[in-house]
Parts: C-alpha cells; structure tokens; sequence
C-alpha cells in the first residue's frame, strides 16, 4: 500500500512539475508584441520555481485520496501538503511583486539628478516592502489556520493583516509604525533615494529607504543607518528635494580694503573654467563685519550633492590663491572669531 501511494504521489506531482515547466515555457511566444511583455516575462521567470512548487503541492493534495492510506496517515500527509501549498502561493505573490519592481526599476533607471525618477523609485521600492510584508503576514496567519489548537491565533494574526493597525505587544508596534513612517516619507516626498541630506549633523546619500529604516552613505563612505521614525520627529535638511542641483557656499575673512566688484569678476572667470559647476546662479556678498575684517560669502551651485563639495573646494584654493598672488594686503591676519 504504501508502495502504491509513493508511486502515485510521485507519478502524480512529476507530471504536475513537468506541465507547469512547460506550461511556463509555452507562454513566452504569447507574450511577444504584448504592452507588457517585459513585466510578463520577469515575472514569468522568477515566479517559475514558486508556481512549479504549487502546482506539485495541489496536485498531490487531490491525489492522496486514491492512494488507500489509512485515514490517520492521509489526514496528516494532506495537512503538510496544504500548509506547502500556502506557502508556495505566499512566495508566488512575492516573486511577482518582486518582477514588478525590477521591471519599474527598468524603465526608470536610477538617475540623482532626475527628481521625478528618485521619487517613483522610493516610493515603488516602500509600496513594495509593504506589500511583501503584508503577503507573510497573511500567509503565516493562513498556515496557522489549519492547526486547530492554534485556529484562534491565527484569525488574530490575519485581522491583524487586514486592518495593519492591531498590534501584538511593544515590538511589533514598533516595527508597523516604522513601516508607516516609511510610506508617508515616500509618498509625501519628504525623501527619496539619491537625495542629499544632512542628518545629525552627518552629510550623505539617501541609498535605502527600508520598512524600518534608511541607509545614508556618508561623505567619507560611512554607512549611517537611521530609523524612520527619526525623520519624522526630528529636524533634517533635504538639500535635493525638488532638484538634484546643490548651493555650495564658501566664507571668505578678508580686510576692509578689499575690493569686491574686482573679485566678482575673478570668481565669473574661475566658474567659467570649472568642469563641477553647473552654470546656474552664483554669487559674491559681504554677509558680516567685524573691527578690524569682514566676512564674504561666495555661492554658486552644482549639478549633486558630491559636486558640491569639490566646487566649494575648488573656489576656497582658487580664491585664496588669487587674493596671495595679486592682493596679499586684502587678506584678515586677525582672526574673525577673535573680534
């Protein structure tokens, strides 16, 4: 008997397996001229593991009655096939949303200076992280469902999923609150992928926006790692969020006799020859005075936050170079803070 039932159960889910294989492979030359063929495609591929897994698990759950195992044995053999057959459903969904992601990611390649695209990406990338946490969540809740001493559970933790607001205890408040935090970042572009921010007084790169917190890549390539509440209670700058282009400022302490218009028209001619600026506004202005210096402010903007940062260099060891060649006398020897 039991002979009979492997051989069925295996004769059964090997023909399930080979159906879908080329069920999978038959549907390629349909998609083609299709709007969507690329997202089809994708996601054709990598859901191909998860629908196989399927289509054995629902194959042999229907088939384990005529295989003449006793009532006991075949109650528990399609219970452990059931609980396969949720999960592969729950991974089914995921791949799909995982396709559907890299194929928006395709057609809106990551661009830092593209504010339209840092946007759709963030907010693809969140909707996405929700979606697949939702997904377990309600698998897990759907498995828990066929043990009967745990049924109560279970409907607790799917109701759970259903209005994602109840919570089970301090942790998981924390976590659904972080991934609330994320969804309102992105969808009231507040912040995106790419942009420039300056966090706790660290400047970097927005380089994830996870479910529970966001990565920023320092300027010296530290990976500092924020929770998402932390943007939503605590003050930030977002020097990208509605274009990708930076002011950059340097501070100049110079002497009274120091005549500005002729260093307007140094600054014009060292912008001109930099290869970092990007030719949109720029400015030279006295900002404050002291006894004995004053202080001047150069602005001029680049293309991204990296830019930014080698333009300000740029003009600091340009300007200081031309006031030590051709005006020495027009430099602070006092320090500023000292007046």
């Amino acid at each position: 008997m039991i002979f009979r039932a492997v051989l069925v159960l295996v004769g059964v889910g090997g023909v399930a397996f080979l159906l879908s294989w080329a069920l999978g492979r038959s549907l390629r030359p349909l998609l083609r001229g299709s709007r969507f063929e690329g997202f089809l495609r994708m996601a054709q591929v990598r859901s191909q593991r998860a629908f196989s897994t399927l289509a054995v698990a629902l194959s042999t759950y229907y088939a384990l009655p005529v295989t003449g195992l006793p009532p006991r044995t075949l109650s528990h053999l399609r219970h452990w096939d059931l609980l396969v057959a949720i999960g592969a459903t729950g991974w089914l969904v995921t791949r799909v949303l995982h396709a559907c992601e890299s194929w928006i990611f395709r057609r809106y390649p990551r661009s830092p200076t593209d504010e339209r695209i840092r946007r759709t990406r963030t907010q693809v990338r969140v909707i996405r992280q929700t979606t697949v946490a939702l997904v377990v969540l309600v698998t897990l809740g759907a498995m828990l469902l066929t043990f009967r001493p745990v049924r109560v559970f279970g409907i607790s933790l799917l109701a759970s999923a259903g209005v994602f607001g109840l919570v089970v205890g301090v942790s998981a408040r924390q976590v659904l609150s972080a991934a609330m935090a994320s969804l309102q970042m992105a969808f009231t572009n507040a912040l995106h992928i790419d942009d420039v921010v300056v966090v706790d007084g660290q400047w970097g790169q927005v380089k994830e926006v996870q479910l529970t917190h966001v990565v920023i890549r320092t300027w010296d390539h530290r990976q500092l790692i924020m929770p998402n509440n932390y943007f939503l209670n605590t003050p930030y700058e977002n020097w990208t969020r509605f274009g990708a282009g930076v002011v950059g400022a340097v501070d100049l302490v110079l002497d009274y006799t120091a005549d500005l218009d002729e260093l307007r028209g140094e600054m014009g001619r060292q912008l001109e020859r930099s290869s970092v600026w990007a030719r949109g506004d720029w400015g030279l202005q006295m900002i404050d005075m002291g006894e004995h210096s004053v202080t001047v402010r150069i602005t001029a903007t680049a293309r991204d936050g990296p830019s930014a940062w080698n333009l300000r260099c740029e003009v600091r060891e340009g300007m200081v170079a031309y006031l030590r060649d051709h005006h020495p006398q027009w430099m602070s020897r006092r320090p500023h803070y000292e007046e």
